[in-house]
């Protein structure tokens, strides 16, 4: 390889080197932008869960446990009434029946919400295991972004340093004939 092919290839290889020095900067700086953008959003996911305590699956489950009880024991009592009605039969029986109806719905109701406090506890548990799973996202990819780039810089300044270190055609006639002058004073 020429002094110029050398020169060249140095050339070439810092150029390359300042590139990817330039794209790791970047890549860490957008890296750190997403990683809070991340961060912030993974925020807001944490604080909506809805499985807690008081929180709208809560609220919504025993809303339609307690709506469907209730008119169960509604419905039960309506059509006993009506069955009474028709009937000529005295329409207070179907009242106590749907009072005892209403009271074993109760019972059971209680025993519903507990199952699905469970089910509850469990999504929870499974909603807080989902955000702790990604909080390490945003800087393992920061991490990957900038160690690509870094990787790549080392590469290309490996090159410069051994284009470098190769020598010219004219260093090593140089130094053979130098080699053999030396040689032949000995």
């Amino acid at each position: 390889m020429s002094r110029a092919q050398e020169t060249a290839a140095d050339t070439s290889a810092a150029a390359q080197n300042s590139g990817y020095y330039t794209n790791a900067q970047n890549s860490y700086a957008n890296a750190q932008q997403d990683a809070s953008n991340y961060e912030s959003q993974l925020g807001s996911y944490a604080a909506a869960n809805p499985y807690v305590a008081g929180g709208a699956y809560q609220t919504a489950t025993n809303q339609q446990l307690t709506d469907t009880a209730d008119a169960s024991a509604k419905a039960l009592g309506t059509t006993l009434q009506g069955q009474a009605l028709r009937t000529g039969q005295n329409t207070s029986g179907g009242v106590a029946a749907a009072e005892q109806t209403s009271e074993a719905n109760t019972r059971a109701l209680g025993s519903e919400e507990a199952a699905a406090t469970q089910s509850r506890l469990a999504s929870g548990a499974q909603y807080g295991q989902n955000v702790l799973n990604a909080t390490g996202t945003a800087e393992g990819q920061q991490a990957q972004l900038a160690g690509q780039q870094a990787g790549a810089g080392n590469s290309a300044l490996g090159e410069e340093v051994n284009a470098a270190k190769t020598p010219s055609w004219t260093d090593e006639f140089g130094n053979a004939l130098a080699g053999r002058l030396g040689g032949g004073k000995g």
